[in-house]
C-alpha cells in the first residue's frame, strides 16, 4: 500500500482544492485498499449518486463509504442528509464507513480509520440544523457522526499518523464483534451503547457501576422503561461473544 495520493493529470485537470481532494482520495482508495472484511485485495467502486455507498468488495459483498479532510477529525464526522442515514440506520443496510485525512502539503494519507456497518447507530448520529432559507438547498438537514459514542471496536484504524497497520489485525477485530450483524439495528445500538461504557471501567467492573449510567441510557433510548434489564441483557451478549467474563454474582472482566 503506497501513502501517496500525488496524480500530475488530477491536479491539472480540477482547480479547486476540494475537487482534487475529492478526486485524488477516491481513486487512492480504489487502487490501494483492500476489503477489511475478507482481506480481499481489492475493492470497486459504485456508479455515481449510490445514495449511501462509494464502493463494495466483489468478494464478501460489503459496501464502503468514504469521508476524507485535510483537517484532523475530532469527535465528530459531517455526514449526509439526516432522514435519509436515519432509515439506512433503521433498515439496518448501512455501509461501512472510512475516514481519511490527508496532508494538502505532500497529498499523502495521514491517517484511516474505520467505522464497521454494524456500529453505525442511531446514537451517534447527531442532527444538524437545516439550511437557512437563502440556501440553495433551503430546509435541507444534514447529520454528523459522533464518534465518541463509539466503543474502540467501532473505530477500526488501519493507518495511523502515516503507519499502515497490520491487516490481520485490522481483520480480527471486524470478525471480533461480526455477530452484531446478525441483531436487529436496535439491538444493536444497545450492545454497542454498553460496551462503550464498559470499556469506560477498569478491567473488572460492577453491575452497580453500569447501573450508574441508568439516566445516559434512557437518554439514548427514551422508549425503553426497564434499563437495567436491558443492562444485564446486553452483558449477556457481551459475555457469550468473550467480550467480558463473569467472574462471580455482580462483577465481570474484559477480556483482551
Amino acid at each position: 500500500m503506497q501513502l501517496s495520493l500525488y496524480q500530475k493529470d488530477v491536479l491539472q485537470n480540477y482547480k479547486s482544492n476540494s475537487q482534487i481532494a475529492r478526486v485524488l482520495t477516491e481513486n487512492w482508495f480504489v487502487s490501494q485498499m483492500y476489503c477489511p472484511c475478507c482481506l480481499n485485495p481489492r475493492i470497486v467502486d459504485y456508479p455515481n449518486n449510490q445514495k449511501a455507498s462509494d464502493f463494495f468488495c466483489e468478494k464478501c459483498k460489503n459496501d464502503f463509504q468514504l469521508k476524507s479532510s485535510k483537517k484532523p477529525f475530532g469527535k465528530k464526522v459531517v455526514d449526509g442528509e439526516f432522514n435519509t442515514m436515519v432509515s439506512v440506520i433503521k433498515k439496518g443496510d448501512s455501509p461501512n464507513f472510512f475516514i481519511l485525512q490527508y496532508s494538502l502539503e505532500d497529498w499523502r494519507v495521514k491517517s484511516l480509520l474505520m467505522i464497521p456497518k454494524f456500529f453505525v447507530i442511531l446514537s451517534m448520529l447527531e442532527k444538524r440544523n437545516p439550511l437557512s432559507i437563502n440556501a440553495r438547498r433551503s430546509g435541507w438537514t444534514g447529520c454528523n457522526f459522533l464518534l465518541d459514542k463509539l466503543p474502540n471496536e467501532g473505530k477500526i484504524p488501519i493507518i495511523k499518523d502515516e503507519k499502515i497497520l497490520e491487516k490481520k489485525v485490522i481483520n480480527k477485530t471486524w470478525r471480533k464483534m461480526f455477530f452484531l450483524a446478525n441483531k436487529k439495528p436496535e439491538l444493536r445500538g444497545w450492545t454497542s451503547d454498553v460496551l462503550k461504557i464498559v470499556q469506560e471501567q477498569d478491567k473488572e467492573f460492577k453491575l452497580k457501576d453500569i447501573y450508574k449510567y441508568e439516566n445516559y441510557f434512557r437518554e439514548l433510548h427514551p422508549t425503553n422503561n426497564n434499563i437495567q434489564a436491558k443492562i444485564r441483557q446486553q452483558l449477556q451478549i457481551l459475555r457469550d461473544n468473550k467480550i467480558i467474563k463473569f467472574k462471580e454474582r455482580g462483577i465481570y472482566e474484559v477480556l483482551e
